[in-house]
């Protein structure tokens, strides 16, 4: 089959867990000798391929200055500013004849098999294309990754229930929808955000073999904490600086970018770190006593819980979004969301953990992840697309 993905950005700009997920996915659907090319905003206007993936980046000025400033392996300024967004974002809501022919002819050139949406498009016409590619009896799908078709992120969420009512309306278009948690399924269905045919949940995969951990390896972890991700309200960073506190003799490690990383540097007292490659991250994590997920918002999945586990370190999540499906909702590691008493608690029972119990631990965690394999990931992709193909 021919799959054409639609995504702001991809590889090597990575924005967060979506863009490692998409690359994943689309690699092994290559692997295994589909057609695999993807559609996306990048610096320039180029074809290339990478790993058996054709992708074709295109430039649109400001456009991709938006996007490319929120990947991990750029270092720009986000041209736009909230009147900017303001005024795209009704592309988000409405047909538009110009956007709907762009997308109608560029799908008539692909001619592809399938289409699907690996982001949720922002100022791109997503509708358009959902439109057209139903037009043109396409099988399109989407994966909801993020909570932007529920919510916007701006004006106060005034616009979110709007917001929701055109995206189920629109999501009429849709052959099957995607998310990589039940909680986040649950929620886009709940709204009327489904697909016409069904819609499944497919968990992200890690793309390396779980460590092996042994009794030695656990006395050597150091008393440090790591969290990774973004450093910005919303993830919990306060409620982890709070809880580590009145804990003694440990390290906390912040490893990320965003808006509070100066902040942080300067009054936290942890040790912040720029983001890093995976190699080097889970470098850190093998030395870690455990890895904290604390978010105040509902986390679509949780991905850096699973490579900590994989890593064979014991993972610790607040009970936001889809963190209990990756900690296969076991009390000991999952505490209420904004408590730091409660995630001292954890932090403290982990600490004093003796190595045999941590080891006995980590292997049942890595028994009940909800992560998946690599190759079980890559079989649920390509059943979820060649069911569009049988309909």
């Amino acid at each position: 089959m021919k799959l054409l993905l639609f995504a702001e950005v991809y590889y090597p700009d990575v924005m967060g867990g979506g863009e490692q997920s998409t690359k994943q996915m689309a690699e092994g659907l290559a692997q295994r000798g589909h057609e695999v090319v993807v559609r996306c905003l990048g610096d320039r206007t180029c074809k290339e391929e990478i790993n058996g993936v054709t992708i074709k980046r295109k430039y649109a000025k400001d456009l991709s200055e938006h996007f490319l400033s929120n990947a991990k392996n750029r270092q720009l300024e986000d041209p736009f500013s909230a009147i900017d967004k303001i005024a795209r974002k009704p592309r988000d809501f409405y047909e538009s004849s110009r956007w709907y022919e762009y997308y109608k002819t560029l799908l008539a050139k692909e001619k592809p098999d399938l289409v699907h949406t690996v982001a949720p498009m922002s100022y791109l016409g997503r509708i358009n294309l959902w439109k057209a590619a139903h037009d043109l009896k396409i099988p399109v799908s989407h994966v909801c990754r993020g909570p932007n078709l529920l919510e916007l992120k701006f004006i106060g969420g005034i616009l979110d229930p709007y917001n929701m009512h055109r995206n189920a309306k629109a999501s009429s278009y849709l052959t099957a929808l995607a998310a990589p948690s039940r909680y986040m399924l649950e929620r886009h269905n709940e709204a009327g955000i489904r697909g016409r045919k069904w819609n499944d949940v497919i968990y992200n995969a890690i793309d390396f073999t779980p460590t092996e951990p042994r009794e030695e390896d656990i006395r050597k972890k150091e008393n440090l904490l790591l969290y990774a991700g973004e450093l910005r309200e919303g993830k919990g960073i306060h409620t982890l600086l709070e809880a580590a506190k009145g804990i003694g003799d440990v390290r906390l490690c912040l490893i990320g970018k965003g808006g509070l990383a100066e902040s942080l540097k300067r009054e936290s007292g942890a040790e912040v770190k720029d983001w890093m490659q995976p190699q080097e991250l889970y470098a850190c994590m093998k030395r870690a006593k455990a890895v904290i997920l604390p978010s105040l918002w509902n986390e679509p999945f949780g991905r850096v819980l699973t490579e900590a586990i994989y890593n064979g370190t014991l993972a610790i999540g607040s009970d936001r979004g889809g963190i209990p499906e990756v900690l296969a909702g076991n009390e000991d590691y999952i505490f209420r969301s904004g408590d730091a008493a409660g995630l001292a608690g954890r932090i403290e029972r982990v600490l004093c953990m003796p190595s045999e119990k941590y080891l006995a631990e980590v292997k049942k965690m890595q028994a009940s992840t909800a992560g998946t394999t690599r190759e079980a990931y890559i079989d649920s992709w390509e059943q979820f697309f060649t069911k569009q193909l049988e309909i």
